[in-house]
């Protein structure tokens, strides 16, 4: 069964796929006193279990954070931030290519659920109820989604852009991800 999904989260997916990429703060900045906007110099290590597991890790401890902030400041949330994100074992360029990485996985599988297998069955019991004639114009006016829909399933676009393995990796971990991706996206967590 498909998990109940808010519209509002869907559509929050959607634009948070769609927005600009960020441009990572640098550690050097937030200590000199005031954020400024600077490219990321760190090098993006390969996405690995263990990377994943500190994703995890980190969005955990941001969240259980985030309700004891205890007055602070930007800058002060920036460092605790920095903290939690190098406990964790992760760069700011580890997080954000994770979480791009994640963010696609997860949409894309969600997108499947919403529109893929799911609504493929119901489409396809509909059809046995139609004659031979309407069965074969409808199937031959749907022929394309059905194919649309079975490539995102496949996840071919993010296997190519991440690397099959990153995208194995997620989905060997899909609920436990998808549950901190979802917590991120409805505000109880940071970042």
């Amino acid at each position: 069964m498909v998990p109940a999904m808010s519209s509002r989260m869907t559509i929050l997916t959607l634009v948070l796929l769609g927005c600009p990429e960020r441009r990572a703060v640098s550690s050097s900045a937030v200590d000199a006193g005031g954020p400024s906007l600077v490219a990321a110099a760190e090098a993006v290590a390969p996405i690995s279990a263990e990377k994943l597991d500190g994703w995890l890790r980190y969005h955990r401890a941001l969240s259980a954070a985030s309700g004891v902030d205890g007055g602070l400041d930007a800058k002060g949330k920036a460092l605790r931030e920095r903290a939690i994100r190098a406990e964790a074992g992760l760069t700011e360029a580890d997080v954000d290519r994770l979480e791009e990485l994640i963010g696609a996985v997860v949409t894309q599988r969600t997108i499947g659920k919403l529109t893929g297998a799911e609504a493929l069955r119901g489409f396809d019991k509909v059809t046995l109820t139609l004659k031979p004639e309407q069965r074969q114009k409808v199937e031959e006016a749907f022929g394309d989604v059905k194919a649309r829909a079975q490539q995102g399933a496949s996840l071919d676009a993010e296997r190519a852009k991440f690397g099959d393995d990153a995208v194995t990796l997620v989905l060997a971990r899909e609920a436990e991800v998808t549950e901190v991706w979802d917590s991120l996206l409805n505000g109880r967590g940071e970042r």
